[in-house]
């Protein structure tokens, strides 16, 4: 299944809306407005929730836990690495190892060798939007989760360059 998560720019808190390959709305993703750290929320086109991706904060590397409605909570845990973003998705149906791309924003999600999902940033569009590849139906919402705290992880480190910057030049 393909999925564009298109970022929607004129919000108070972080809102996303996901399409399938032919354009159509499958989910949306609403964030919360004031909260310690991330929290996001997929719903489904009725209005459901379907998933659940919270930041822990207060962690040397990224970690986010994810949880499909009904399903078990896994775990994304970041790794110290310099150039290329590495994590790892703990779950119940064998660990996920996730590798980027750091500068072309492009992700590959494997288990046990094999490809999961693939990401990629689509370059010069309004507010961040990714294209998502994900090979089977029932890895969707795992997949979307991960590229959500990617997302904020990567926002984090945004807004941490730019006071680090302003600071500077003060």
């Amino acid at each position: 299944m393909k999925l564009a998560i298109k970022e929607k720019v004129f919000s108070l808190k972080e809102r996303f809306e996901i399409l399938d390959e032919n354009g159509t709305p499958v989910y949306q993703v609403a964030g919360k407005l004031l909260s310690w750290g991330h929290k996001l929320t997929v719903y489904d086109m009725e209005g459901q929730e379907a998933a659940h991706v919270d930041q822990k904060v207060l962690s040397l590397v990224p970690k986010y836990f994810i949880t499909e409605e009904g399903h078990e909570e896994m775990e994304l845990k970041g790794h110290i690495t310099l150039l290329r973003p590495h994590y790892t998705l703990e779950t119940s149906g064998g660990d996920w190892e996730v590798r980027g791309n750091f500068l072309g924003h492009e992700y590959e999600m494997k288990r046990g060798g094999h490809l999961v999902a693939s990401v990629n940033k689509k370059w010069f569009s309004w507010g961040d939007t990714y294209l998502l590849d994900v090979k089977e139906d029932r890895d969707v919402l795992a997949a979307l989760g991960v590229m959500l705290a990617i997302d904020c992880v990567e926002a984090d480190t945004n807004h941490a360059q730019s006071a680090t910057i302003a600071s500077s030049n003060s």
